[in-house]
């Protein structure tokens, strides 16, 4: 046994104002927005927002509406986008607002949707566009982009007065979502691939000159314009400028980076205190702000000399280390992919990458595919938003040596702490990208708090898996009864029937427990639980599972609920706000809320199943598509519902081994709303056409390639869809100047279709019958 000891004996962190705290706006219902030096406010109260990135321009419009769902659905509760400068003018002085392009919009779905939006308008923005989203004629002129240059200035005035006329009345004083804007990038930190120079790879643009004294003057002419929000923000890494006042640092975390070549294992796994002095070369006081987020790794593009998979396990240890380590804004870049639209000219993708696909691997991807990663996230983002009131002013206090761990310590134990009067949450992890972690046997954790000692588990050990990573809470008040510390992982809550409910979930490999203080817990109900009485405390050991409710009777004479759901369980979880209330639903369909209606999708199979809490009488919910049934399944009504299976017709040709014509019936049923084309091949690039059109395309980096066709539907009606492959040598290329660059391949050839497989995607809506 290895026991780990850690005694809180230290004062609460500070609160105080902080350079944000004039940064406060209320809108015209009332609601308002602010800062302490630590954490946000919402009504006053702390908050730890999720914000996730989706940049409209790179999906179609008709889709916009559901994906914003969806990612409310997934626990989002910012939208940020880029407005890249070329998307809009390719061509000097002609402006391009329509379709895909409809910034306004976009604006408005955010409003009605009642997500604040954080807008980055640049000019320059990156995000792995050509030129870093700056036109290429802009570089025909005789200016210094990214500085105060008189003529440079000219053309940013007029695109920002540009984006203000489209965003006009949209700022969230004003009734609107913009909340904050982001001038510039990574402003004297980087710059991108100058690809308009057009000779070669490797040049790169200027990463800036002028420091803050640009940044203000971008300031001045985006409030000229109109666009005044609360408060702007900085991309604050790498010595980047950071404007003084009314302007929040945000941080980034990455691990897997195509721009480290063999990149070694990452250091962002690794617990520091980040609410501290800052460091040598950062320009501005870290104590004064929040520790915030805004491009914290979703996934990753995949380049055509970098091709890392990113898996769900390393986007979720990567949250809970950084919100442990003292983050109260978590911002996910990309959380939403898409597809690079086709310029004038040519395509606007960055060199290197691919000419349209960029779907980022992100927790929901191009054509709206739904990733492991949005489970994951959705999890963690339910405990924020339940706890986030509690976790946000509590400071970090680490171990002695944790921030020192080096990325390649396979042996070291991983943890900390972040707690306040006593009360708290034990963050572990055991993941490290590019390296395997041994699994942690006979582990004991021991904290000495100022409500006492407490220890993780309460008897005996535990074990933590490879790649597991968790948080776990001591001295938790759980609507009076008091939760000394508990094995299992907090999910969410709500009110059932006017009593307190308190979701947990077992984490994988760790014995789920449950220690409740006898000081405000008089009896717990042992259905569904062992229940051992000891001196002072209750340790429960729960039944795992969604029908397993525990009843706490407290010292008060109030009851509290509580469940404690498997780790699946847990990922199939949302939480709506529906009829009248807010509702647990587990299914392992995907679900978002429109209109009053649980829209559900199945990824491949005609019959699947929605719990929902507080449950409905049979007979309540009525499905749009295909017959429903229903159980009462403990607090849930279970809904089984089961539509018609269809079975797509494809043909698939192939007239070379490299090219696959693949015709699709596109006469669906009403039951399929979305029809994906799974495609496992060999090869080095692969790319998609309708009509010699390149449709998307994709870098091969060991998984399936998907390509979603509801958008496509009228345009392949009797029309193939080509695939190609571009294939993968091995052997050796010979390469000789003869006037110009010639070559001789010696080897093979790799380019082979292994799979291509249509999935339907059945939805049905549910909504409450009318009787």
């Amino acid at each position: 046994m290895t026991t780990y000891s850690l005694k809180l004996d230290g004062p609460n962190k500070e609160i105080k104002p902080g350079k944000l705290s004039g940064s406060k706006g209320t809108n015209p219902k009332g609601e308002s927005f602010g800062f302490t030096n630590f954490y946000m406010l919402r009504n006053g109260l702390p908050i730890i927002p999720v914000v996730g990135e989706f940049h409209f321009s790179r999906f179609s419009y008709l889709h916009w509406e559901e994906e914003l769902l969806k990612m409310k659905a997934g626990g989002v509760n910012v939208i940020a986008t880029y407005i890249f400068w070329n998307y809009h003018e390719e061509e000097e002085g002609i402006f391009d607002w329509s379709g895909n392009r409809n910034l306004r919009h976009f604006v408005d779905l955010c409003a009605k949707l009642e997500l604040p939006l954080v807008l980055r308008i640049g000019p320059f923005c990156h995000g792995e566009v050509r030129n870093g989203g700056i036109p290429d004629w802009v570089f025909g002129k005789p200016l210094e982009i990214r500085s105060n240059d008189e003529l440079y200035l000219f053309y940013a005035k007029r695109l920002y007065r540009q984006i203000a006329k489209q965003v006009k009345g949209a700022m969230f004083e004003e009734g609107g979502p913009v909340i904050a804007v982001q001038l510039e990038n990574e402003y004297m930190h980087c710059g991108a691939p100058l690809d308009s120079w057009g000779y070669k790879a490797g040049v790169f643009m200027s990463s800036g000159k002028g420091g803050n004294e640009h940044l203000a003057e971008l300031r001045r002419l985006a409030e000229e314009a109109g666009m005044t929000p609360m408060f702007f923000t900085a991309t604050a890494w790498g010595g980047a400028a950071v404007p003084e006042s009314d302007t929040l640092p945000m941080l980034a975390g990455y691990a897997y980076t195509p721009w480290i070549p063999n990149q070694p294992p990452s250091g962002e796994y690794i617990y520091r205190d980040l609410h501290v002095k800052p460091a040598e070369g950062v320009n501005y006081d870290t104590l004064d702000y929040p520790v915030a987020y805004c491009e914290m790794a979703g996934g990753m593009q995949v380049s055509y000399t970098a091709r890392p998979n990113v898996s769900p396990e390393s986007v979720e240890a990567m949250t809970l280390v950084k919100l442990a380590s003292g983050s109260n804004l978590l911002g996910y870049y990309m959380y939403h992919g898409g597809s690079n639209p086709r310029g004038k000219h040519g395509y606007l993708n960055e060199y290197g990458l691919p000419k349209i696909t960029y779907d980022y691997q992100s927790p929901l991807g191009e054509f709206g595919r739904v990733g492991k990663s949005y489970d994951r996230i959705r999890s963690l983002s339910l405990f924020m938003d339940a706890f986030g009131d509690i976790l946000a002013p509590m400071g970090t206090v680490l171990p002695e040596g944790q921030d020192s761990i080096h990325p390649e310590d396979t042996e070291s134990m991983r943890w900390c702490v972040r707690q306040k009067d006593g009360a708290g949450f034990l963050f572990l992890n055991n993941f490290q990208d590019h390296l395997e972690l041994p699994d942690r046997e006979a582990v004991r954790i021991e904290l000495d708090t100022a409500k006492g000692k407490v220890s993780f588990p309460h008897n005996g050990t535990l074990t933590l898996k490879q790649d597991v990573s968790a948080v776990l809470p001591f001295n938790l008040e759980l609507a009076g009864a008091l939760l000394v510390a508990a094995t299992v992982q907090p999910l969410t809550k709500l009110n059932v029937k006017g009593i307190p409910l308190f979701v947990f979930y077992a984490q994988q490999g760790l014995a789920p427990e449950l220690v409740f203080s006898r000081s405000t817990v008089a009896a717990i109900s042992n259905e569904s639980a062992k229940v051992e009485l000891e001196e002072s405390v209750f340790v429960v050991t729960p039944q795992i599972g969604k029908q397993h409710a525990i009843t706490l009777n407290l010292t008060s004479g109030e009851q509290v609920q509580v469940i404690v759901l498997s780790r699946d369980e847990a990922l199939s979880t949302y939480k709506f706000r529906i009829w009248g209330e807010d509702r647990l639903v587990l299914s392992d369909s995907r679900l978002y809320v429109k209109d009053e209606r649980i829209v559900s999708t199945s990824e491949g199979s005609a019959s699947w199943s929605v719990s929902i809490c507080p449950a409905l009488p049979d007979g309540a919910l009525q499905a749009s598509q295909g017959k429903s049934t229903g159980q009462q399944d403990g607090l849930f009504h279970t809904v089984n519902i089961e539509v018609p299976a269809y079975t797509p017709t494809l043909t698939v040709n192939k007239p070379l081994e490299r090219s696959a014509l693949v015709q699709v019936d596109t006469n669906w049923p009403s039951q399929v709303s979305d029809l994906f084309l799974q495609v496992e091949y060999d090869g080095d690039v692969a790319g998609a056409y309708l009509d010699n059109q390149l449709l998307t395309d994709h870098i091969h980096y060991g998984e399936a390639w998907p390509i979603g066709l509801k958008q496509f539907k009228d345009d392949l009606e009797n029309k193939p869809l080509h695939l190609s492959i571009t294939p993968l040598r091995k052997g050796t290329v010979h390469t000789f100047v003869n006037q110009a660059l010639v070559e001789r391949f010696e080897g093979v050839e790799i380019a082979i279709f292994h799979r291509i497989e249509p999935i339907p995607y059945y939805t049905s809506a549910l909504s409450k019958a009318f009787h």
